[in-house]
């Protein structure tokens, strides 16, 4: 089924979690969630999926409370990911967030909290915003940067190194089960507005890729990374 119109990798995750899960219940934290407008279609077709959300964007989460208002399937709160969150999850979610996350090890070690025993991460980050060709988005990434060290993190960009990244994955205790690379520019932009017909060939041709060729490969032509991880 179609959850994610136009991005292959947030397609690919939540495709992992219904294959994981079915019908069954479980729990997710989706970590950086925005207003939450990832889930609309996959809550409707998942009624026993319960997904909590957290963003350090207030305006944000206050516009998806008010899409998802009566909706119990979803919990939305206002929260910095950095910090380490109560609660424990059979999922936890990271779609586009870890290029905006300041401390990577701090945010690691809220996955790790906030995982149950056997649990499994999908951490996601993309290099779009380092590869534009638009002038304003790449100054925004020092000058974001600059912004950070002195408490305005709001709109961080840095660039994820793989290698480091799962470094600090494997010295926080997680185990590495997988690496996707997704999202073949200039693919994603046309496909924006493409029918769904066509959304899912893209899909099904990306996904091909993954298995054919190694992560380092794809990172030529890729532009979004997930990293899966489990704990224990």
């Amino acid at each position: 089924m179609l959850f994610e119109k136009g991005n292959a990798a947030k397609q690919w995750m939540l495709e992992e979690l219904d294959r994981r899960y079915g019908k069954a219940p479980a729990r997710i934290l989706d970590l950086a969630c925005g207003n939450g407008r990832i889930w609309e279609r996959f809550l409707k077709t998942h009624p026993n999926i319960r997904v909590t959300g957290i963003d350090s964007d207030e305006r944000a989460i206050l516009q998806g409370k008010t899409s998802y208002q009566g909706n119990t399937q979803i919990n939305l709160q206002h929260f910095d990911a950095q910090k380490l969150i109560d609660g424990v999850y059979d999922s936890v979610m990271a779609m586009s967030a870890i290029e905006h996350v300041v401390d990577h090890p701090a945010f690691l070690r809220t996955v790790w909290n906030a995982l149950s025993s056997g649990g499994v991460a999908y951490l996601n980050y993309d290099s779009g915003h380092f590869r534009s060709n638009n002038v304003k988005e790449r100054l925004m990434v020092p000058i974001s940067q600059l912004l950070a060290l002195f408490g305005a993190q709001g709109s961080y960009m840095k660039r994820v190194d793989d290698k480091l990244f799962c470094d600090q994955i494997r010295k926080q205790g997680f185990n590495i089960t997988d690496i996707k690379k997704h999202n073949l520019y200039p693919l994603k932009g046309f496909m924006r507005a493409a029918e769904e017909e066509a959304v899912k060939t893209w899909y099904e041709f990306e996904n091909k890729l993954n298995q054919m060729y190694l992560p380092e490969e794809l990172e030529k032509v890729m532009w979004s990374t997930t990293v899966v991880v489990k704990k224990g």
